[in-house]
């Protein structure tokens, strides 16, 4: 039954950054088979194709809430101001998904090395499981 409510999808890896989303690519297991992701790596995935998604990009698909604004924010100063609001969109951008029962915790960090660049720390509790998934991921405000 978990099996069924997270599901399972094609494997997709991420060749670029989040500021450049086009470099996903299907992935090949060791048999040269298309690799699947299932359960709490499928979710973990689906959240970041999410978030990597503009809202409204998907809308003449019948999707039109589909997806977040972070995209609005590039080109914005990584102040206080930005990473509240980069917190508000990943907000509202996961409670789209229908397999996470709770949203445990959102952190957005400055990076020390890179001005232009946070660190997005995410916590969800999946539905029907009793532990979180973590992903951590870099969001630019520049466009790399």
């Amino acid at each position: 039954m978990t099996y069924e409510l997270l599901g399972l999808d094609l494997r997709l890896n991420h060749a670029a950054s989040f500021a450049q989303p086009n470099g996903l690519d299907i992935a090949v297991d060791d048999s040269g088979d298309l690799a699947t992701v299932s359960e709490e790596q499928n979710l973990g995935q689906a959240i970041v194709h999410r978030l990597l998604t503009r809202r409204g990009e998907l809308a003449e698909l019948g999707h039109p809430g589909y997806g977040s604004l972070l995209h609005e924010l590039i080109g914005e100063v990584n102040n206080d101001r930005t990473r509240t609001l980069i917190r508000l969109y990943v907000k509202e951008c996961l409670e789209q998904e229908s397999r996470i029962s709770e949203i445990v915790s959102i952190i957005v960090r400055p990076r020390p090395d890179r001005q232009d660049v946070v660190t997005v720390e995410i916590t969800v509790m999946p539905a029907t499981k009793s532990s979180p998934i973590n992903i951590v991921f870099p969001f630019y405000l520049e466009v790399v």
